[in-house]
């Protein structure tokens, strides 16, 4: 547990600390009077002021949860008046107290309204701000943990549609892949070999990567070429694929199988039996980024069908591994040919 866990999630220990460092500030203060007996007088009323500050505190947060949090606008804005008045006179008298030099107030009704309008003069003065500080540090504290729950539900969502994205690529690409083996030990039993280990590094480095939050790109590229070898199995000679890499820093970190969904889009769209079909795919890397450029020619009869999760995945996974300006994904489409770019900073 972090730091900032403990600070956000533990009431006793983030509130000691406020309330440490005010006592800490009231007692540096007191001691910059000139005389011992200044010193001691400046501490009780110190000691005096931080007790109703902390009871005034906590009662309007009951105020807060129980009133304004359930919509009882008027009722709430009511005990707060009142709350501020009771602890201006509670402040007054222990004041009062520790001073030995009360406060001489007009007699008859005039005093009475004066001695009110001098206890929320004083609340006004002295408590409100206080209040108003605390109520905005409880609500940014909570906003703060409400923005940290949502990134943790947010990454638990990615992953839970990462596995459900791997699962939909080991059980078609797999079911696939097979029955082109089959064919291929048939018509030209000598690439099985090759085939067979092609198939045995995409598997593994799909039940590593599941393990790892992140892999190398050199190790992301080597998937990439064993799948791209698996789907040309079931191509005709009317398909050309071409795949270029020029990895200078293969050992560099990112996350796995986020390249997959722009590859696996050009093998799923651009087959068309009877004419000529195109795939190119390139991937790029300098020192401070990686690209990613995928092309497909679109047959004739495409019809576009609706999105799975592969590119709304990749998207978001995108804004979580590589937010803002660390990376870009430009998408072209025209009738007769789809383009990708992908930009990673690093």
């Amino acid at each position: 547990m972090t730091v900032s866990q403990i600070f956000f999630g533990r009431r006793a220990v983030r509130h000691g600390l406020v309330w440490l460092v005010v006592v800490v500030f009231y007692g540096l203060k007191a001691w910059q009077e000139p005389i011992p007996t200044g010193i001691m007088h400046s501490l009780e009323s110190s000691a005096a002021w931080i007790a109703v500050l902390a009871l005034v505190i906590y009662a309007h947060f009951w105020l807060l949860a129980n009133l304004l949090e359930r919509r009882r606008v008027a009722l709430y804005l009511l005990a707060t008046a009142g709350l501020l008045l009771a602890g201006g006179a509670l402040h007054y008298f222990l004041k009062e107290l520790v001073t030995a030099s009360p406060v001489k107030f007009p007699g008859g009704l005039y005093g009475i309204g004066f001695r009110i309008g001098y206890l929320a003069g004083k609340a006004a003065s002295n408590l409100l701000p206080a209040l108003l500080l605390a109520t905005t540090a409880r609500y940014v504290r909570r906003g703060t943990v409400s923005h940290l729950q949502m990134q943790q539900l947010r990454a638990l969502q990615l992953e839970t549609e990462l596995s459900l994205l791997k699962a939909q690529v080991n059980q078609h690409f797999l079911f696939n892949t097979l029955n082109n083996l089959y064919g291929l030990s048939l018509a030209a039993p000598d690439q099985m070999p090759e085939a067979l280990l092609q198939l045995a590094g995409l598997m593994r480095y799909q039940l590593d990567s599941s393990r790892q939050s992140t892999v190398t790109v050199g190790t992301e590229a080597e998937y990439l070429a064993n799948y791209i070898g698996l789907e040309k199995l079931r191509l005709r000679e009317n398909t050309k694929v071409e795949f270029l890499t020029d990895l200078p820093h293969p050992d560099r970190p990112l996350a796995p199988l986020l390249l997959l969904p722009l590859v696996e889009n050009c093998f799923k769209h651009a087959i068309d039996p009877s004419g000529k079909n195109t795939i190119r795919i390139q991937l790029t890397q300098t020192d401070t980024g990686l690209t990613l450029r995928t092309g497909n020619s679109i047959p004739a009869q495409f019809r576009p069908a609706p999105s799975g999760l592969g590119l709304p995945t990749l998207r978001a996974r995108l804004a979580q591994f590589y937010p803002g300006n660390r990376h870009r994904l430009a998408v072209e489409a025209t009738d007769t040919f789809y383009a990708a770019n992908l930009q990673l900073v690093f």
